[in-house]
């Protein structure tokens, strides 16, 4: 419907393999620190209710608005 997801598990991880997870507010937000910018990086969310295709991003300096979209 829109809204954000809360308590769905996000996790980034880069080429290397380090992945670094957390879950989200109560209005479907998430926020990582220290995140290396120009770096390529894979994000994943995990539902109960829901699927989610991860998506591979190029950071170059603030990622902002990224959103995902359930598969079912």
């Amino acid at each position: 419907d829109g809204r954000g997801m809360r308590n769905a598990t996000v996790t980034i991880g880069d080429r290397k393999g380090f992945a670094r997870t957390v879950t989200t507010s109560s209005f479907g937000y998430v926020s990582f620190e220290d995140v290396a910018a120009g770096g390529r990086y894979t994000i994943g969310v995990a539902s109960r209710q829901y699927r989610f295709a991860s998506r591979i991003v190029e950071i170059d300096g603030t990622l902002a608005n990224v959103d995902f979209v359930g598969l079912e």
